[in-house]
């Protein structure tokens, strides 16, 4: 819990990143993959059950994601299905199209990762003491990151083959470097003279007065948990720490790894006259293979393998963790040069042989007696403090209406905050997930909240000390702000009024620089892009780019206001649209790569559509908090 590493992807290709989610699940509730459990399953995916566990894991990452914003719960809880529902769409979808990733792919792209590393460099013990950490076992890491890359490749495969014609890239640089020629006036505020009576400004202080309030304010009592008030001084015995490295003995060396050939015969397993013909023909093969025949030759002639790492005698060492489940413990079980049995998998019957076999090597338990000491103690501390979270967790809901208990409890002391508001609040209340706590119903209407966990080694619980409800300001505390206010409001309405009378005139074929001096203004004149920088106004360019081009002979004429209560009455006299041919080659090719990337995308989610119908997901019930 205390080491998750949470994925934040975002932007284009947010589905590939969301594949890549191989570390933080591994070394965060991974488990889950691995244990059936009893529970009724939120969802189905063709035949794989989604538990509420896997939800709430993706849930919590959103949460973490989300922590400096506001959020709909529901919404979130449902955005967390949905990316459970997608990987496991793509992860069948992968196994089914026989995607396959090597040991030696798995390794360097572990070995690229930033966590994992020292000054820039590969760090071994960085990644065993994470794992350690963990619980996780390097072999269940290692397939694990190779499911996850499996399912990149799978993604890629389809985000990746997008293709962009010439006619899309000459439209994309028609409309993007496109300059539109504007001249323009522009019809300044003038303060008004007009006296603002009290009825009036009565009149706008009623009809406003949420404008004009004193923020709501609460202060809150609280209890913090942290990792040091629980982690006390872990002494382990010579007999728990050989347990631990009984469990952990993968980190202190290498497993037995062989290197295996396989002979793949493929069968449709809906048809069972092909289910057997196959085993016939492997039967057949492994006959002839224990009478001399070459391996490699017969893996050319007969195997129905082409692409796979295992293929002719040429693969790379495997672990037993590593290599396909279906072909492990046969594998793992015959001798070095041994043709096994055919091995009936989901691909087909297998012929296996073994043609290398490296014996495993570890350090003694001596050797690595320091290492054991240290992360018994660290997993200790955490086990302790996890446990301590859980307890004060419990306690909050079944004595939630005080932090007395709680504090008596497990030994902690009560603190408060001074007032604080929805928007900002000092010391704890600086963090938005303990103001956006504060303020929840359940903590307003008197009762604890839930445990908030800050960062990986505190834990508050808050209660309710004081509310101040939000209250309207006196009508004289902001009656000079009110004045203010309806003086702008008039000045807008003469600009509007003013600007209309200009662009009436110069639709019924006034000249711009005729209609300026009316007013005592100039025209100005201007090349507004749609790339680049500029100094007008982002409305007078929204509107430029919005307006029809001219036609006939005659200029385009309107107006617009500016976020200031200004008014512009533009003339649009000319467009020109850009061209590709102008452009610089590698310009041309990185806009081709954005291109293809956002068609990807597009093609992506149109696929994920498709084997959503295909595989028939239903979804059982909305998962709880």
């Amino acid at each position: 819990m205390l080491q998750a590493i949470r994925d934040k992807a975002h932007g284009i290709f947010a589905w590939a990143m969301l594949i890549l989610v191989g570390v933080p699940f591994a070394l965060w509730g991974i488990n889950n993959y691995f244990d059936g459990g009893k529970e009724k399953p939120v969802a189905i995916v063709g035949d794989r059950d989604i538990f509420e566990r896997e939800v709430n894991q993706a849930y919590e990452s959103l949460v973490s994601e989300n922590q400096s914003a506001d959020y709909d719960e529901k919404q979130l809880r449902h955005e967390a299905l949905e990316q459970v529902i997608n990987r496991e769409l793509i992860t069948q979808a992968a196994h089914k199209e026989r995607f396959v990733i090597s040991e030696a792919e798995t390794r360097n792209y572990v070995q690229s990762l930033p966590f994992f590393q020292t000054d820039g460099k590969f760090d071994k013990d960085r990644l065993k003491n994470m794992l350690a950490t963990s619980g996780i076992s390097p072999q269940r890491y290692t397939m694990q990151v190779m499911e996850d890359l499996l399912k990149k490749q799978f993604v890629r495969g389809v985000t990746d083959t997008a293709i962009v014609s010439k006619r899309q890239l000459d439209n994309f640089y028609r409309f993007r470097d496109q300059e539109r020629q504007i001249e323009y006036v522009t019809v300044p505020l003038k303060k008004t003279d007009v006296p603002i009576s009290d009825k009036d400004i009565e009149a706008y202080y009623q009809a406003n007065k949420n404008l004009y309030q004193n923020p709501e304010k609460i202060s809150v009592e609280y209890v913090v948990l942290s990792i040091d008030d629980v982690s006390g001084e872990f002494k382990p015995t010579e007999d728990e720490l050989k347990v631990l490295y009984e469990e952990q003995k993968a980190q202190f060396g290498t497993p037995e790894q062989r290197k295996v050939s396989h002979i793949l015969i493929a069968f449709n397993s809906d048809k069972e006259d092909e289910i057997n013909a196959a085993k016939s023909k492997a039967e057949g093969l492994r006959e002839r293979l224990n009478k001399g025949e070459d391996f490699s030759k017969l893996a050319k002639e007969s195997s129905d393998d082409k692409d796979s790492p295992m293929k002719n005698g040429e693969a790379v060492l495997y672990t037993k963790e590593s290599i396909h489940p279906e072909l492990a413990n046969t594998a793992f079980s015959i001798a070095k040069g041994e043709v096994s049995q055919p091995v009936k998998t989901s691909f087909g019957y297998d012929l296996i042989k073994v043609t290398e076999l490296v014996p495993a090597t570890f350090k003694k338990f001596e050797e690595v007696r320091p290492e054991l000491e240290k992360s018994y103690r660290r997993n200790a501390a955490e086990n302790k403090f996890y446990d301590a979270k859980q307890k004060l967790d419990e306690m909050s809901f079944e004595h939630n209406d005080g932090l007395e208990p709680l504090a008596n409890k497990l030994g902690l002391k009560i603190a408060q905050t001074r007032l604080f508001t929805r928007e900002s609040g000092e010391n704890v209340a600086a963090e938005t997930i303990v103001r956006n706590a504060a303020f929840a119903s359940e903590v307003l209407e008197g009762k604890n909240s839930p445990a908030l966990e800050i960062g990986t080694d505190k834990v508050y619980v808050l209660h309710l000390k004081e509310h101040q409800p939000a209250t309207d300001k006196p009508i004289d505390e902001v009656k000079a702000q009110i004045i203010a206010k309806l003086q702008s409001k008039q000045a807008s309405e003469s600009a509007n009024k003013q600007a209309g009378q200009l662009l009436a005139d110069l639709k019924q074929g006034k000249a711009l620089t005729d209609v300026a001096k009316s007013i005592g203004a100039t025209v100005s004149k201007a090349t507004v892009k749609l790339v680049g920088k500029t100094d007008l106004s982002p409305a007078l360019i929204k509107a430029v780019n919005k307006t029809p081009r001219p036609s006939g002979g005659k200029p385009s004429v309107t107006m617009v206001s500016l976020d200031n209560g200004e008014q512009v009455v533009f003339v649009l006299t000319e467009v020109k649209y850009g061209s590709a041919a102008s452009v610089d080659p590698k310009q041309l090719e990185m806009a081709q790569d954005y291109l293809s990337k956002n068609a990807g995308q597009a093609q992506f989610e149109a696929f994920l559509g498709f084997l959503r119908e295909q595989s028939g997901v239903k979804i059982m019930e909305q998962p709880k908090l």
